[in-house]
């Protein structure tokens, strides 16, 4: 009986020993992982909220209501900095911001992208455009209908960009940043309806009359597009099929604002710029599913992206 109490003794030193040992070399191993330095995408791992959207092949671009940004003050800058690094897209073109402070606070923590803000003394909602420097360049920045409060209560962005891979220039267009009225009833659909047509007439007197007809409008325009013909606010984009296409088409059925769900963020672009899109991708990217403080701390819409496969060669 003794001896076979000291041999169960043996055996559970022997247990704890390499238990011991065993949790010692994972400690060890794990140490040693966190502080690799030749493992360079583990603190950016770490560091992720969201997947990575953009591809070297595509000119990725997006438009994206971050929500009277930053609601949450310091934590949404951080927060939102590390989503753009984090869906590596190409430009986005943003909508409601409340003040132009807290947007280049959030440009001095993405240090690969330029930014521009909107500057009209009036905007209590501001519009942005983020864009990485690298194979992006923007001019002739400008804000339209600043005088038309009723169309336009947030004046659009309009500028011209540039594509470039290796210094060619793969793709250039005129570019409209949009936020139309909001909220239901039949004055603020009359708005948006009349911000839709007068855009139309602009764009038709002064853009498709000159030899560069590529045209990418991005924007939170606060409707749908497969209302009923008596209520829709686009039918005059829509009944120019022969110039104009919605590339959020495609998403009908689908949520960019899902609080109330509905597909009211809007990616519109000229037929010209059609054969730049080819096969190319449009979708809504479902952030508040993969961090769980985004919609709390960023924003109540989701990304709407459209890839463009230009850099392919």
């Amino acid at each position: 009986m003794l001896l076979t109490k000291i041999k169960i003794m043996n055996n559970l030193q022997q247990i704890i020993i390499f238990l011991i040992l065993f949790s010692n070399l994972l400690y060890l191993g794990c140490n040693q992982r966190s502080i690799d330095p030749d493992d360079s995408n583990i603190n950016d791992d770490a560091n992720r909220l969201v997947q990575s959207y953009g591809s070297e092949t595509t000119f990725d671009i997006a438009t994206w209501n971050i929500e009277h940004f930053p609601i949450k003050g310091p934590t949404t800058i951080s927060y939102v900095a590390q989503l753009i690094k984090d869906m590596d897209i190409d430009l986005l073109g943003l909508q409601e911001m409340d003040e132009a402070t807290s947007f280049y606070r959030l440009l001095d923590s993405l240090p690969d992208y330029n930014g521009i803000v909107s500057d009209y003394p009036n905007d209590y909602l501001k519009l942005g455009i983020i864009y990485k420097k690298d194979i992006i360049s923007i001019s002739n920045v400008t804000q339209i209908f600043t005088n038309d409060w009723y169309a336009f209560p947030r004046p659009p962005i309009m500028a011209y960009v540039e594509v470039k891979n290796e210094n060619n220039i793969k793709f250039n267009f005129t570019l409209f940043v949009l936020h139309l009225k909001a909220m239901g009833g039949l004055e603020n659909e009359a708005r948006r309806k009349d911000a839709c047509e007068k855009l139309y007439a602009y764009i038709n007197d002064n853009i498709l009359i000159s030899a560069d007809k590529d045209v990418i409008i991005l924007g939170d325009l606060n409707d749908e597009i497969d209302d009923p013909l008596e209520s829709n606010v686009f039918q005059v984009f829509l009944n120019d099929s022969a110039n104009y296409e919605f590339l959020t088409s495609t998403l009908i059925g689908q949520a960019s604002y899902p609080s109330y769900p509905s597909l009211i963020d809007h990616i519109l672009i000229t037929n010209d710029a059609l054969s730049e899109y080819g096969n190319g991708n449009t979708k809504i990217l479902d952030l508040d599913y993969q961090f769980s403080n985004y919609s709390t701390h960023v924003s109540d819409h989701r990304p709407v992206l459209s890839q463009f496969p230009v850099l392919n060669n």
